[in-house]
């Protein structure tokens, strides 16, 4: 039997449809004795969220090294051909669970992965399904929102309203929210009209670049939305983005300098 081979199968392939959770123990290994039986029945009952794998270290040295195994029990999740997370030693029961709570992805990201692994630009309508689907998925959510954003900025606000403090969308779900307001709020100040025409018809660098020059004349405009609404655009393209790369430090001369 090819050892790498099934770890392939049974770990690394798999952990693309649903998370697998591998035990590495040994048999002299007192505290496995402990743990196993424990991640067995969790294993058990958590049947529709993950599949337990157990690797005894004594058989299959080559992945203990690979995975840099030190010492025993050493329980590692991977989901889709990584390592998610991980914890050592004989873990109670309640301590398992409340970790499996706070790592594990949940189904409505499991199946967001796999849409997305087929769809490149996925649809809006395809995205709702999934959404309606899974409800409560703020991973589908989030990146609806961040689709609706331009077209349909109270949609995009409504999709992130329940990610609260805490999510790791957060941060960026306020960015949504900021820009979202922005887009529907009404002005009569022709310099503000025009910046979100040019959102709402995705020309972001000349809606950038509009929203520098007035806020280097006046880093409170349009009640300090403007200002929101910029630095949520640069959070959500992210720091390596060619508009971030270009635009960010006139920015922060405009609000700081």
């Amino acid at each position: 039997m090819n050892t790498r081979m099934d770890f392939q199968k049974e770990v690394i392939e798999k952990s693309f449809h649903t998370p697998v959770l591998v035990d590495f123990w040994a048999p002299w290994c007192g505290p496995c004795r402990t743990l196993t039986p424990i991640l067995e029945k969790i294993a058990e009952e958590q049947k529709d969220f993950w599949e337990l794998v157990k690797i005894n270290t004594e058989d299959e040295e080559d992945l203990a090294r690979k995975y840099n195994i030190a010492s025993i029990p050493n329980v590692k999740i991977f989901y889709r051909g990584e390592v998610l997370q991980e914890f050592l030693g004989a873990l109670s029961r309640q301590m398992i669970l409340d970790w499996l709570k706070k790592v594990l992805p949940g189904k409505g990201l499991i199946a967001l992965d796999q849409f997305l692994e087929h769809n490149e630009q996925p649809g809006v309508e395809d995205l709702e399904n999934l959404l309606s689907q899974h409800p409560d998925s703020q991973e589908i959510a989030f990146v609806l929102g961040q689709i609706y954003l331009w077209d349909n900025p109270a949609r995009a606000i409504e999709l992130v309203s329940n990610i609260k403090l805490g999510s790791p969308f957060f941060d960026k779900s306020n960015h949504i929210r900021d820009l979202g307001n922005f887009l529907i709020a009404s002005s009569s100040d022709e310099k503000i009209i025009n910046i979100r025409e040019l959102l709402k018809s995705s020309d972001i660098e000349a809606a950038l670049q509009k929203m520098i020059e007035v806020l280097q004349k006046d880093n409170k405009a349009d009640g300090g939305t403007l200002a929101k609404a910029a630095i949520g655009i640069f959070n959500l393209l992210g720091s390596k983005h060619p508009l971030t790369l270009k635009f960010r430090k006139q920015l922060d001369m405009a609000l700081w300098a």
